[in-house]
């Protein structure tokens, strides 16, 4: 029986890149979740007692904190399968893109251009890029 050889292709440089950005995004989300946790743990036992309009911040603390923990999750994965060459997180990220462009434009047209100008440049670049590259498309696909 012959071996069959597989045709191994380079991950581009790129998708590296975005990879790692969705990894550091992840370890970023991550914190903030934890911290959120802990600050929702510190305002409920330590400083309602001294100010108990605290208390009302508690579930908002642990909503956040657990939205948080659960981004940075789903970022974690998509960076992994973007360093493994996995379809489903270029798609993932194309669609996550996509999002951030609508609502960059929505943030420009509400008078915030300069914080939302830059997500527009990024989030556009990033698609553009796993939509459209040619050697990015045939490690993919």
């Amino acid at each position: 029986m012959a071996k069959v050889n597989k045709k191994v292709l380079e991950l581009p440089i790129g998708v590296k890149i975005i990879s790692v950005l969705y990894y550091i995004a992840a370890v970023s989300s991550i914190i903030l979740g934890i911290s959120f946790l802990a600050g929702a743990s510190i305002a409920r036992e330590a400083l309602t007692s001294q100010i108990p309009t605290l208390v009302l911040f508690g579930p908002g603390m642990l909503i956040f904190g657990a939205v948080f923990l659960v981004v940075g999750i789903i970022s974690f994965l998509i960076g992994r399968g973007l360093w493994k060459g996995k379809n489903w997180a270029r798609i993932v990220a194309i669609i996550i893109a996509g999002i951030g462009i609508v609502f960059a434009i929505i943030g420009i047209v509400q008078g915030n251009i300069i914080g939302t100008l830059f997500r527009l440049v990024l989030n556009g670049v990033i698609g553009g890029y796993l939509l459209l590259n040619k050697q990015v498309k045939k490690v993919f696909l």
